[in-house]
């Protein structure tokens, strides 16, 4: 009988499974959570400058389409045509960040003349995966920037140096600066009402537009709202929160806060923060 008795043990405990549990019972199935990211917004207009600065709307530009101006104290790296240098600068800037660090921008570099063994639209590429706007009271820029590590954040007031500008394509850009300082804030960042179409005077500028969603979102997260007034405006959604699922359903009234951008022939708000974005 002793040799028996183990296996008179398993059968019973077969005899009787474990039955399966309520998960919940113990797993708490939590509660959905809207992420907000707020941004602080203000219709007062910065202080000027202060006397040892000069103004972000004092940067020179080039008139010509891809050339590009040095300081004077940097050498044109290469022998393009359109590489010069401007006596101007570099010059000293200060200013709020109107969005968050991280904007996608792809241009054209130098194909130095006659190198024949270059693809000029594959070859000279370069990607700035860290682009935003700066502003103060004397106007906006794009800057193109190459970390892909933000540095600093919207509302937050930096000091640069400017050592090149560059026209892409009508597009007037900082392409080479040294951060000299950043005052953490983040402070308001000033706005102005969009009621008429964009132009190329409000390249740079924070500007507000509100109305209802016209044109739903594409996959590159554009997308056209229509004012009271039957003015339209593009919108562009950051590639971030594209892929996060943000959009807006056809006849959504919505409020659009961010700086404006001039690309392919046509002026769109940036968006980077969900906070940019109020639904009335």
């Amino acid at each position: 009988m002793r040799s028996l008795l183990p296996l008179l043990v398993l059968f019973a405990a077969c005899d009787d499974p474990r039955k399966l549990e309520d998960g919940n019972s113990w797993f708490d199935n939590g509660a959905g959570y809207n992420v907000t990211e707020h941004v602080e917004f203000t219709d007062v207009p910065y202080e000027p400058p202060g006397a040892d600065l000069q103004g972000i709307g004092d940067v020179p530009m080039p008139e010509d389409i891809l050339e590009t101006w040095y300081s004077a104290d940097d050498s044109p790296p290469g022998n393009c045509d359109d590489w010069v240098t401007d006596a101007s600068m570099p010059m000293e800037v200060e200013g709020i960040i109107t969005i968050h660090p991280r904007f996608y921008y792809k241009t054209q570099g130098c194909v130095a003349p006659g190198n024949q063994q270059l693809d000029v639209d594959i070859d000279s590429d370069e990607k700035y995966y860290g682009s935003y706007f700066i502003q103060d009271a004397t106007g906006g820029v794009f800057v193109l920037g190459d970390s892909k590590v933000a540095h600093f954040d919207m509302g937050d007031r930096v000091r640069m140096k400017v050592r090149a500008v560059r026209n892409i394509f009508e597009l007037h850009a900082v392409s080479a600066h040294d951060v000299l300082e950043v005052e953490r804030g983040p402070e308001p960042i000033f706005y102005e009402w969009a009621p008429e179409e964009l132009d190329h005077d409000d390249v740079g500028l924070v500007k507000r537009i509100e109305g209802e969603v016209a044109i739903a979102a594409d996959t590159f997260g554009e997308f056209q709202i229509e004012t009271d007034e039957g003015v339209r405006h593009w919108v562009g959604i950051d590639v971030e929160l594209n892929r996060r699922g943000l959009e807006y359903p056809l006849g959504t009234r919505i409020q659009v806060t961010g700086p404006v951008m001039f690309a392919y022939e046509t002026y769109k708000v940036v968006v980077m923060r969900v906070g940019q974005v109020e639904v009335l």
